[in-house]
């Protein structure tokens, strides 16, 4: 069944607020999209935290990783299936209630977002919880990890990502930074002035 272009994920979670996303940030979304660029990832400066990131199965350590993004929807959530240097790194999305959070669970880890946008058409998460699944169970832990994001357009077929991962007593525990490139929108003049 082919939906309509505003009746997905992203679009449901952010209102009418997803019409006030630049277009290649609102490219990077579109069902379907699949997406290519390149990532620097660092895991954090101790030792436990390179153990954790591995034993959480986040992208490992990388100066250029050759990155891929693949969304498919399935049903009311979505698949991200990213891959960094041919390593995949899936977690599962879908609107938490109410509906303006979006929820993502990595790993073990369920972890809810308010999505901002800001004047120059980027996306922001801005976490407001993390639990952990054991089982049926979610579990709010005091040393559940942080996470902040960014979408920023750097072109109109460019974008600017941002992702750092921090925890309590450990601090952080990887971050990476890149760009994904994306379709040119079809008309430049749906464009902010600032691209």
């Amino acid at each position: 069944m082919t939906r309509a272009p505003g009746d997905h994920l992203y679009a449901r979670v952010l209102g009418s607020a997803w019409h006030e996303l630049a277009p290649p940030v609102r490219a990077v979304h579109s069902p379907g999209a699949e997406t290519r660029g390149e990532f620097h990832i660092v895991h954090g400066p101790r030792r436990i935290a390179a153990m954790l990131a591995r034993w959480s199965g986040l992208p490992r350590p990388a100066a250029r990783a050759s990155t891929q993004l693949r969304i498919v929807d399935d049903g009311t959530r979505q698949r991200w299936e990213r891959t960094f240097d041919g390593r995949p790194f899936i977690t599962t999305q879908w609107a938490g209630v109410p509906g303006c959070l979006l929820m993502e669970r990595i790993g073990s880890w369920e972890i809810a977002f308010r999505l901002r946008v800001s004047d120059d058409g980027a996306l922001h998460y801005e976490q407001t919880r993390a639990r952990f699944r054991l089982g049926p169970l979610r579990l709010p832990l005091p040393f559940s990890p942080r996470v902040t994001a960014s979408e920023t357009p750097e072109s109109p077929a460019r974008v600017s990502i941002s992702v750092q991962v921090r925890l309590l007593l450990v601090g952080q525990l990887i971050a990476y930074h890149g760009w994904l490139a994306v379709e040119p929108p079809e008309s430049s003049s749906s464009l902010p002035s600032s691209l």
